[in-house]
Formats: C-alpha cells, sequence, structure tokens
C-alpha cells in the first residue's frame, strides 16, 4: 500500500503550532504567576499590619495598661499634678482664661477628657482659670438712681438690693453711698448695693435716754422729740427687780445722733 507521500494526499491529523499560539500561551502563563505574585504581597503586607497593630504595637504602647483619664476639673494645679504622679501622667498647662464658674488657678478644661481611655505617657492638656474679670467699678454717689443702675448693668454686674437711707448731703433718689466702693477693681460677679436718700436728714435729732423710764414717759418724751410713733418697737423681758413696764433697753442708744422717723426699739419690763 503506498503512503501519503507516495500517493500525494496531503490530508495530516498533526498540526504545527503556530508561533503566535505560543507567546499567548506564555503570556498567559506569566500573567497568572503575576496575578499571584501580587496578591502574596499584599497578603503579606496584611499580615505585617495586622501583626505590627495586634501585636508589636500594643507592647510599645502598652495598650494592655490604658488607664481612664482622671477628672481635673475645678482642681488646683498642684492637686492636678499630684493626681497624675501617680499615674505617671503628663499634665501641660496650654493656656489661661477668665472664668466665672472657676476660682482663680483652678482647672477649667482638660482634653482627654475626664474618664477618657488613655495610655500611660500621655499628656493631659488643661486650661487654668483666672478666676472672675476685673471689673473697674466707678464712683456712683451724687448719681440719680436711675443712672446708676444703667451704669452697673452696662459692665455687666449684678445689682443686688437698693436701700432708702437719710441723707444729709444728697437729695431724695439720689446715690448717697456704695457697695463697694467705687474707683477700685472688683471682680465681675460681685454684687453692688445701692444706698439711695430718701430726701430725709441723716441726723436731726440726739436720741434721748429712756433707760428707767415708765413705758409712758418714754413714749412722751419721744413724742417731744419728733419720732414717729408709730415706728416704735416694744418688747418684753422679766426685770423682777423693776417696776412693771419699765424701759430696760433701747435703739438707738442714748446720745446717739439719729433721724426722728427712724425705727425705735425699746425692751421693757412685762405689765402686771
Amino acid at each position: 500500500m503506498a503512503s501519503n507521500a507516495e500517493t500525494g494526499n496531503t490530508d495530516s491529523k498533526y498540526v504545527k503550532p503556530s508561533r503566535k499560539t505560543n507567546k499567548r500561551s506564555i503570556f498567559v502563563v506569566f500573567m497568572k504567576h503575576l496575578v499571584l505574585a501580587c496578591f502574596a504581597f499584599f497578603l503579606a503586607c496584611f499580615l505585617v499590619v495586622m501583626t505590627m497593630d495586634k501585636i508589636i504595637m500594643p507592647i510599645i504602647l502598652k495598650s494592655g495598661r490604658e488607664l481612664e483619664a482622671p477628672d481635673l476639673i475645678g482642681k488646683s494645679l498642684e492637686e492636678a499634678e499630684n493626681i497624675l504622679l501617680e499615674k505617671k501622667i503628663a499634665l501641660l498647662a496650654d493656656s489661661t482664661e477668665y472664668n466665672i464658674d472657676f476660682p482663680a488657678n483652678t482647672i477649667s478644661f482638660q482634653y482627654p477628657l475626664a474618664k477618657t481611655k488613655i495610655k500611660p505617657g500621655r499628656r493631659i492638656h488643661v486650661i487654668v482659670s483666672l478666676g472672675s474679670r476685673p471689673i473697674k467699678i466707678p464712683d456712683l454717689i451724687g448719681k440719680p438712681k436711675r443712672d446708676a443702675e444703667l451704669i452697673v448693668d452696662g459692665l455687666g454686674l449684678k445689682l443686688a438690693s437698693q436701700e432708702w437711707i437719710h441723707s444729709n448731703d444728697y437729695l431724695k433718689g439720689i446715690v448717697a453711698r456704695q457697695y463697694p466702693e467705687g474707683n477700685q477693681d472688683i471682680s465681675e460677679d460681685t454684687e453692688v448695693i445701692l444706698y439711695i436718700s430718701d430726701g430725709l436728714p441723716e441726723t436731726d435729732v440726739i436720741m434721748p435716754n429712756l433707760i428707767e423710764l415708765g413705758l409712758s414717759a418714754a413714749l412722751d418724751t419721744l413724742k417731744a422729740y419728733n419720732f414717729d410713733t408709730s415706728k416704735i418697737n416694744i418688747q418684753t423681758e422679766e426685770a423682777p427687780e423693776l417696776l412693771p413696764e419699765t424701759v430696760i433697753d433701747q435703739h438707738p442708744d442714748p446720745g446717739t445722733p439719729t433721724n426722728s422717723n427712724i425705727v425705735v426699739d425699746m425692751v421693757v419690763s412685762p405689765p402686771k
């Protein structure tokens, strides 16, 4: 039987691979290895990061010894330093501020905040209070009541009270005295008191001596000195050695310059 070559038959089951096909196969294999290499690289990086984060860094930073930041608000710098010294935490005073809520040289703010978890060796930053902001209060004596009120309010101060008093020097409605006195520095939380003249003289009479007088004679004496008898306050106190309704004590004291419009207090022995 003749061979294919002899018979001229060129059909064959074997096809020689082309050079192009070989290059494509090599490229595919190369890409697979490259992908695997990249995956291995990123996996290795991930493992390194996790190892650093979970094992090495906690050892370096001693995360197993995390502390709770103490509450330093309201404490003096010395108190805060003693507290942090025991915990091996550093204190850093960043700045100062005027703060009406905290006395001078106490801590008004801290960071990290109290009860925050922190690592040993970390610093706590604080702001130290200078106390209330100083304000110079002016001299208000001689000013009309309304003007003085506006000045006090404009300074941001609180007007605690206004009291009417007798005055020899100022007309009714004029500030005759003040607390604190004017032209001095006071803290912004200081309460101001104004004493307003009621237009009556501070002293227009010398207080007579009523002691050992009978109650009726004492009242007559006060009337003679033009005291307002509706403003006489009478209290009783046991005094067996004295006659009934005898004056034991008085206020104002005898001989005191006073005003006939004030309240007079008398202590007398009980009636029969």
